[in-house]
């Protein structure tokens, strides 16, 4: 998409970067987690705006809203993007199925994680067991693996050098086959990840 009309660009102008600065916007539905995890890929190239959840509305209909309503507030680039992230776990393939129709019209890409972030998270540290199926069983092998785990307090030292790790083991359990979700245990985040390390690169 152009730039158009006289919206404000979402720059973080605190921080220093260049003209070509690249946004990438994720509305979320974590509250916390999510958004001290992105905090890794700071860059003065890429900015990185994580659009949390709040006053409890976090099913995906509310995180498409809220990305609309950033959509239609600022200025967007073509290169920039926006990312719709949520979790499989409290919701059914018919909801999840009619928002993503609604985001992909939009233009937006998808990061979802079955059944949780936490798999994503996990996967920088090691790889997953088949019979593992609920966020609750993630975030105890977090903890056991970790010494402790807070959502609300996330370790980026634990995560942010092992990124490459996380991406090739996410890509072996949850190809890239066209499937909007993993169909099984598994991520899209390491899409997101992909994609600001490739611009990164440039």
């Amino acid at each position: 998409m152009g730039l158009t009309g006289r919206k404000p660009r979402p720059l973080n102008r605190t921080i220093s970067h260049v003209r070509d600065t690249k946004l990438i916007i994720i509305a979320t539905e974590g509250h916390k987690t999510e958004k001290q995890y992105f905090k890794i890929f700071e860059n003065h190239r890429i900015q990185i705006v994580v659009i949390p959840s709040k006053d409890n509305r976090s099913a995906p209909e509310y995180i498409l809203e809220r990305l609309n309503g950033y959509s239609e507030e600022y200025q967007i680039g073509e290169e920039d993007e926006l990312w719709l992230m949520v979790d499989t776990d409290r919701w059914g393939d018919k909801k999840l199925s009619e928002i993503c129709q609604k985001a992909v019209k939009k233009n937006y890409y998808l990061a979802i994680s079955n059944p949780c972030f936490e798999v994503w998270l996990y996967l920088h540290l090691g790889e997953i067991d088949n019979d593992l199926s609920t966020c609750r069983e993630f975030k105890r092998l977090l903890r056991n693996t970790i010494g402790s785990y807070n959502s609300s307090r996330l370790n980026l030292e634990i995560f942010k050098n092992n990124i490459t790790l996380a991406v090739d083991r996410a890509k072996r359990i949850s190809p890239n086959d066209g499937s909007r979700w993993p169909v099984s245990v598994g991520t899209h985040v390491y899409k997101v990840a992909e994609n600001i390390r490739e611009f990164d690169a440039k």
